[in-house]
């Protein structure tokens, strides 16, 4: 099953999860959403000490994809915890420009190769030093929009895919998540991943890892009246799904996530016309 949003999603296919050794502890990994923190928590649940270095260059210590469909047999048969985290979609985009189009990676090169030199050519972005980021930061935008409408597939990419659809990687082969938070909610959504964890190997506190450059104006002085209709376009069934509000960029959710709701809603074939995954 493939869907027009940078993911295919197939039968035994668990994209983006991390797996403690045994299986029982399972992180469904949402780019730009405290990724490296959660995966770093499931190998401190083995190893009692979180990796050294950036835990996306571990090779041995953890299970993460890919990996064989059996690993993931505790959590079809509900034996295991499989939880994840979203984020306000405005923040995490700004995020994403931020660190994946400003900033040079760790290699000292730029993200995605040619990125750059395409958004300047053909949408004059301005991303020397010292021009305006939040002008840059729309037509980033309207690049992202245009890869999505277009189905563009060179430019797909992991961290300006849906929440929604990266979630669906699970449920779509009958796994539901045991919990779900907003990383907004941090201190209290955290609290029942730490309890997954034994005493011996649990950190005293939930260390935040990669926390990325920060923005350098307001959250909402990235948005103008067409960039919000452009998020709508692309990221509202993750503004639906998780309570965050489609028209302003700071407002903080009121009402607690429906986990029951979203596992059902996530696991149907057939999303919504407009959400942007597909059919």
């Amino acid at each position: 099953m493939e869907y027009p949003s940078g993911m295919d999603l197939a039968q035994d296919q668990f994209e983006g999860c991390w797996l403690g050794c045994g299986g029982a502890l399972v992180y469904r990994e949402v780019p730009k959403a405290a990724c490296s923190t959660l995966a770093q928590l499931v190998y401190h649940a083995d190893h009692g000490a979180f990796f050294d270095g950036d835990i996306h260059d571990a090779r041995e210590g953890v299970v993460k994809w890919p990996f064989a469909p059996e690993a993931m047999g505790p959590a079809r048969e509900g034996a295991a915890f499989v939880f994840s985290a979203v984020r306000n979609p405005f923040a995490r985009i700004v995020s994403t420009f931020h660190e994946k189009v400003c900033t040079l990676q760790r290699d000292g090169k730029p993200y995605r190769g040619t990125m750059r030199q395409m958004l300047a050519e053909r949408y004059g972005a301005d991303l020397r030093a010292g021009a305006d980021p939040v002008r840059a930061f729309r037509r980033f935008l309207l690049f992202v929009r245009d890869v999505h409408v277009s189905g563009q597939r060179f430019w797909f990419d992991r961290h300006w895919t849906p929440q929604a659809q990266h979630l669906r990687a699970v449920t779509l082969n009958d796994v539901a998540f045991s919990h779900l938070f907003r990383i907004e909610d941090w201190d209290s959504g955290i609290v029942p991943v730490l309890a997954q964890i034994p005493r011996a190997r649990r950190p005293e506190i939930a260390v935040r890892f990669n926390s990325g450059p920060k923005p350098v104006a307001p959250l909402a002085e990235y948005f103008d009246e067409l960039s919000v209709h452009f998020m709508q376009e692309l990221y509202r069934w993750d503004f639906e799904l998780f309570g965050y509000d489609r028209f302003d960029p700071g407002a903080r959710p009121v009402a607690a996530l429906d986990l029951a709701a979203i596992n059902m809603r996530l696991a149907d074939p057939h999303a919504p016309h407009w959400a942007g995954l597909g059919g």
